[in-house]
């Protein structure tokens, strides 16, 4: 609770008009009709009414005082953050030569009569690179477990020869069987082609809509041997048993040696009955492999680019404001900034964005710039002690003209569209035949308001240039950057060590913000974006002491996922419970709104099975719970029952994976 407040002045309306009738006798004693049908009564009301307007005005004199101070401490209003995601360009047919989506590429939304389009563009360039197969390997997986696998290269200049054929797996595919394609060049964020020529009908006993296999790409090593899953676009082999072409969607891939090959490897892994369909009775054949490049995927963010914008020309006095165009900017990347050409030159001389002038000195080309509003402002000359003038910051010449460089304005909440949504290109590319966005945008937030500033100005004089304490730590990374949803500073005890956190440093772990954070969160999703690490540390690194060596990542994650039986009531529809159920799971065991307070699972807090049973009794409509299994699940897809307890370090939050509810 606050300091309770008094008005300045707390008079009311109705005060005002008794007010001003006590006074009529003393002033004007021949004026005896004060009932409210007498014209003068009429007219002490009326001015009742504009006193008690003006008096409105100064109750608010306080709450401008507060905010003046707030701009005192140098609180500037936050900018609004970009929505991002991965947008895919597919080719309307491979091409020979390499195709270049450039940066700022612009794609948008579909315009409706009610809806605006939402634009995006490019964050990087992504080149589009025609494949370079350089080696084939198949692996076979030992018959007993001691064994090692056995690998064969495969010649590819055999590839299309008639007679010549090789089995994709073993001659009785087992699981970890694998084919592998080497390729000399990065095809990182690929659309990959692979057009299979294979034998009809060889691959016996499977199911050619569920083929058990997955398909994977190296990433490297990164303390753990990694392949991610890549996502399988089409694939009109029937699993490799008959000709036909599998589409593929590559992540990341780093280089690796493999048999003597090195090159960047790309595989179809045989898998378990558990993950897809039966498995093979016999190995498919395989005559010819031809690769081709069918598109890319580059990250994209919520924003309309503008270049060279010119915002006047200098009169050469200190202090000058300019505007720009569009509101409101987000926040500049490298490159943009304000350019300024001096009288009778033809270069562009770039200047230097600072949040303020006072470090600057009279030769320092430095600007401000407000994000909100769109002003652009140079340094000051003020008046000293002893009658001299002192600049803050480099003046532009008289008659210079000034620009920037580059800006995007836009972010916001509107920019977390749905998948598939994005479809529309605006910036036309040869050989580009469409666009689209296979996930959510994500991340959008819009431009803080004066009432969630005036929320947040204790916080900034709590920890008012020196960070001490945890909780120092954790207050100044959620200043740091609007997309930090929570931050947990993790001080390294000998207890804390015992639990998997190394001493000597400090641990400041953050969960962005999602969108939907109530439902399912997909591990992407939760995943720490490099600026945001970048701008909370560099952030950080202005207030920690000189002693403190800081480390600022993700919390480590522990996925678990409940499997349960339940009974429904007589006069309850089991579908219902069964959403209801998984709906709160979803929200309890949730480390944005989950855990008792739904203010997110506790750092550290162990699972028990009983928070899962005391969690659904706000569920409505079931009799009792028959079965309830807890599985751990762990990023490789491995699944581990858990029986009691479920330890979670002191930097480990509690997440959900795929639930199974099914109501009987």
């Amino acid at each position: 609770m606050g300091l309770p407040t008094k008005n300045l002045d707390d008079r009311t309306f109705q005060d005002i008009v008794d007010e001003a009738k006590k006074r009529i006798a003393a002033s004007c004693p021949e004026w005896t009709d004060h009932n409210v049908s007498d014209p003068g009564i009429t007219l002490v009301e009326l001015f009742a009414w504009m006193t008690e307007m003006i008096l409105y005005r100064l109750n608010q004199v306080p709450e401008k005082n507060y905010i003046k101070f707030m701009e005192l401490l140098g609180l500037k209003l936050r900018a609004p953050e970009s929505a991002r995601t991965e947008a895919t360009f597919y080719l309307s047919s491979p091409q020979p030569q390499r195709i270049v989506i450039p940066k700022h590429t612009e794609l948008a939304t579909v315009r409706t009569e009610t809806r605006p389009s939402v634009v995006f563009s490019t964050d990087r360039d992504r080149e589009i690179q025609p494949p370079l197969l350089a080696a084939l390997l198949t692996r076979e997986m030992p018959g007993q477990a001691k064994g090692k696998p056995v690998y064969r290269e495969h010649n590819l200049q055999h590839l299309g020869v008639t007679g010549y054929e090789f089995s994709a797996f073993g001659v009785r595919p087992r699981v970890g069987d694998a084919l592998y394609f080497g390729f000399e060049n990065d095809l990182s964020h690929h659309v990959l082609g692979l057009e299979l020529t294979c034998l009809t009908a060889i691959g016996m006993g499977i199911d050619p809509g569920n083929p058990p296999w997955q398909w994977e790409g190296w990433l490297g090593e990164e303390g753990e041997r990694r392949w991610l899953p890549a996502v399988v676009e089409k694939d009109s082999t029937g699993g490799m048993n008959q000709s036909g072409m599998v589409l593929l969607r590559l992540s990341q891939l780093a280089q690796r040696e493999l048999q003597k090959r090195r090159a960047f490897w790309v595989r179809c892994r045989v898998v378990g009955t558990d993950v897809a369909g039966p498995n093979y009775e016999a190995s498919p054949k395989i005559r010819n492999v031809v690769a081709n490049s069918w598109g890319g995927s580059v990250p994209a963010t919520h924003a309309s680019v503008i270049r060279e914008e010119v915002l006047g020309r200098s009169d050469g006095s200190p202090g000058q404001v300019f505007f720009v165009e569009h509101t409101p900017l987000l926040r500049r990347a490298e490159g943009e900034t304000v350019e300024v050409q001096a009288p009778g030159s033809e270069e562009w001389e770039a200047w230097h964005e600072v949040p303020d002038f006072a470090d600057s000195g009279p030769f320092d080309r430095h600007f401000t710039c407000d994000s909100a509003t769109g002003e652009v402002r140079f340094g000051p000359a003020l008046r000293q002690r002893d009658g001299s003038v002192q600049a803050y910051g480099a003046i532009p010449a008289r008659g210079a003209r000034i620009r920037f460089s580059t800006y995007r304005y836009g972010g916001g909440v509107a920019g977390n569209v749905q998948a598939q949504t994005l479809t529309v290109p605006k910036t036309s590319i040869p050989y580009i035949d469409r666009v689209t966005n296979h996930a959510d945008a994500v991340g959008g937030i819009d431009p803080e308001t004066i009432e969630m500033a005036q929320m947040r100005a204790p916080q900034l004089l709590r920890t008012r240039s020196r960070a001490v304490t945890a909780e120092d730590y954790e207050a100044l990374a959620r200043l740091a950057d609007s997309r930090v949803q929570r931050a947990r500073c993790v001080q390294p005890t000998s207890s804390a060590a015992g639990k998997g956190l190394a001493g000597g440093q400090v641990y400041v772990l953050l969960v962005p913000k999602v969108n939907r954070p109530a439902r399912y969160i997909a591990p992407e999703q939760l995943r720490l974006d490099e600026d945001m690490r970048q701008i909370v540390g560099r952030y950080l690194d202005d207030y920690r002491l000189l002693t403190v060596r800081l480390d600022i990542r993700e919390p480590a994650y522990i996925w678990v996922a409940v499997e349960m039986a339940l009974v429904s009531g007589h006069n309850a529809d089991p579908e219902r419970v069964r959403r209801d159920v998984e709906r709160q799971l979803y929200r309890f065991l949730n480390p944005i709104v989950g855990g008792q307070d739904g203010k997110g699972w506790p750092f550290g807090r162990d699972l028990y099975p009983s928070d899962v049973y005391s969690c659904l009794q706000a569920v409505r409509g079931f009799e009792f719970i028959e079965t309830l299994h807890l599985f751990q699940v762990r990023s490789s897809g491995e699944r581990t029952e858990v029986s009691g307890r479920l330890d979670v370090p002191a930097h480990g939050l509690i997440a959900s994976a795929e639930h199974r509810v099914e109501v009987r």
